[in-house]
């Protein structure tokens, strides 16, 4: 559940900085910017644009985040029911987008092919963190069991 805030709260920052600075709170766009600048190459063509101003993160790093946000609430609530067929789909089609973008220079998958792939890798994440948790869960009732 935090981790879903968490990531929900970076999503909207995202989405935050570009109305700051059509609105003239430049300080404040700025500071939203930077608190990607560790985490995302920010590369203003491979990001959308809110109001003729870049988003804080590139459009897949969005998608993930936001990926990772919906995901988890649906998680929460038992709700991302996924088989093992289309997890493996969807990290074949997000970690293909990155290796295709990164084996053929100059080749450009388009942001919003960039936006899917993280939302894929967002729900691939959460399903991963999911498994581990509910792994580490049996485990321990496995334990209880024989004391």
């Amino acid at each position: 559940m935090v981790f879903g805030l968490y990531c929900l709260y970076l999503a909207l920052c995202a989405i935050l900085s570009p109305i700051m600075a059509h609105i003239h709170q430049y300080d404040l766009s700025a500071k939203l910017t930077a608190l990607f600048m560790f985490n995302c190459h920010q590369r203003p063509e491979r990001t959308f644009w809110i109001f003729g101003y870049p988003m804080a993160l590139c459009a897949r790093c969005f998608g993930t985040y936001l990926g990772c946000a919906v995901s988890c609430f649906l998680e929460l609530f038992n709700k991302l029911n996924i088989n093992k067929n289309v997890i493996i789909a969807l990290i074949i089609f997000s970690f293909g987008d990155v290796l295709i973008n990164f084996i053929i220079k100059g080749f450009n998958s388009g942001n919003f092919v960039r936006f899917f792939a993280g939302i894929c890798l967002g729900i691939v994440i959460v399903k991963i963190i999911s498994y581990l948790f509910n792994l580490k869960g049996k485990n321990n009732e496995v334990k209880e069991k024989h004391c």
